[in-house]
């Protein structure tokens, strides 16, 4: 029996959203016009005019704004073709076939994940290719723990973290009410908010059930917080390290702090493929295609900040 591909296309991209609950949390802009080609164009508002209190001097100096643009690019990410042979799908007591798809779009899914979080620190199109490492604040916890990743000793996070992102934030006026969000990981969401704290209880009530769906476990000082399992890696450089990529010793985790409105996704249409019964298989073989991509709106990466653990 064929797979109703229509239902799996939309299945993918509810997955998609499902186990990657902060995707939910970046403006998406998902249109024919943008997803269907390749690279995003972001127009970029230049500065205003100046203005001058009791003018005295006249005419005034007539000037242009000098508008420009940051890029991202919609990337492409695809599934390898499974071949499910024509006896498995008869004689064995479970749905291989199902077992195998949902095991390839779970992997689907983490791959996209990782791709929209590097997005939003690294773009490898235009100028302003990488988060400033002004974006980038160090924990300052007096109290020392073991790495999560690398070796030795790193400063715990705190809540007082929480703060210090936020005063960045105000800074650089990228600050609005309702609209911050953090990705911590497991070790932060373990350091900050101990199971046995009254104040955990308090920050975990805040959050509505509607919110807790969308993903949201604590609200504090204006931050809705979500969790991953890991969200960044940096060097002692600040530098960003690839999924995947080896750890040095010196390495450190980074979470995630964003703007809602600073930043940006396009999904394309997800797209499920199949040929059964194929004659040289004797079985059939099945795929799957997701475009995605994404990018902090503004060229110098305001509304996007990194809480990364210090080196101790």
């Amino acid at each position: 029996m064929a797979i109703e591909v229509e239902i799996w296309a939309e299945t993918i991209e509810k997955k998609l959203l499902e186990d990657n609950s902060f995707l939910n949390h970046i403006a998406d802009v998902s249109s024919d016009n943008i997803i269907n080609g390749s690279i995003v164009h972001l127009p970029q508002a230049g500065e205003p005019s100046a203005v001058v209190k009791n003018r005295q001097s006249l005419p005034a100096v007539v000037k242009q704004r000098k508008d420009t643009e940051v890029l991202y690019k919609i990337d492409e990410y695809t599934s390898d073709p499974v071949h499910i042979k024509n006896a498995e799908t008869k004689e064995l007591s479970y749905d291989k076939r199902r077992s195998v798809l949902d095991q390839d779009l779970a992997n689907l899914s983490e791959e996209v994940a990782e791709g929209m979080l590097t997005n939003l620190v690294v773009s490898p199109v235009g100028d302003n290719k990488e988060l400033p490492k002004a974006n980038i604040i160090l924990t300052s916890s007096a109290i020392e723990v073991d790495s999560a990743v690398g070796t030795g000793k790193r400063k715990a996070y705190s809540l007082t973290d929480l703060q210090y992102m936020r005063k960045d934030f105000v800074k650089k006026k990228a600050w609005t009410e309702g609209n911050m969000f953090a990705l911590l990981t497991a070790e932060a969401i373990t350091q900050m908010f101990p199971a046995d704290s009254p104040i955990t209880a308090t920050y975990m009530q805040a959050t509505s059930e509607a919110e807790r769906r969308a993903g949201i476990i604590y609200k504090v000082q204006g931050w809705s917080i979500m969790e991953r399992s890991s969200v960044y890696i940096l060097g002692s450089d600040k530098g960003f390290k690839a999924f995947g990529a080896v750890e040095a010793d010196t390495d450190s985790e980074g979470c995630l702090f964003w703007n809602k409105n600073m930043t940006e996704k396009a999904i394309g249409t997800t797209e499920a493929f199949e040929r059964i019964g194929d004659p040289t298989y004797y079985g059939d073989i099945y795929s799957f295609l997701v475009r995605c991509g994404g990018r902090a709106r503004r060229k110098g990466y305001e509304g996007v900040g990194i809480l990364m653990q210090s080196l101790v």
